[in-house]
């Protein structure tokens, strides 16, 4: 493949990574909003990009060991330095930057998914224990009460 081709072929790349980071930057406020709904829309289109991208990144490793160079950043830099001096070198950078902006959101994204499971959680254990009888355990004056007799959910 001539280093033109190659060069194009970075650019898609990083097309495709930046149609990803618009993705997980509206998966992200989705949940800061609690909107279940986008996030369900969000995870095809998502798996998606993530495929397309791993296509990307299997082709490019394969071309630069076609080409003698090793599979990895190394063999990156070496092919830019040899073949695509200032493009190649602009495009690799903006790539690598692609991939460390997508790792803090998804970092984000984790953080965000534990702490609303988390509350999803708690807010199920007080349903069960309201269910079964058991309370909070404390009365209004922080003193602990002993369960009494349950009450129905729907009760008022």
């Amino acid at each position: 493949m001539s280093a033109a081709a190659f060069l194009q072929q970075l650019a898609a790349e990083h097309q495709a990574w930046l149609a990803l980071l618009e993705l997980l930057e509206q998966e992200e406020s989705a949940l800061v909003r609690g909107d279940g709904d986008q996030l369900a829309a969000i995870n095809e289109p998502k798996l998606l990009r993530l495929q397309e991208i791993t296509g990307f990144v299997q082709a490019r490793n394969g071309l630069l060991a076609a080409a003698g160079f090793p599979p990895d950043h190394g063999g990156m830099a070496d092919w830019i330095a040899r073949h695509g001096k200032d493009e190649g070198e602009k495009l690799w950078q903006t790539l690598c930057d692609c991939e460390a902006r997508a790792r803090k959101l998804h970092e984000r994204i984790g953080i965000l998914l534990n702490m609303r499971m988390s509350a999803t959680r708690q807010a199920l254990n007080v349903l069960l224990a309201a269910a079964n009888g058991q309370g909070s355990g404390y009365g209004q004056d922080g003193m602990a009460v002993t369960p009494s007799g349950g009450r129905a959910l729907t009760s008022a």
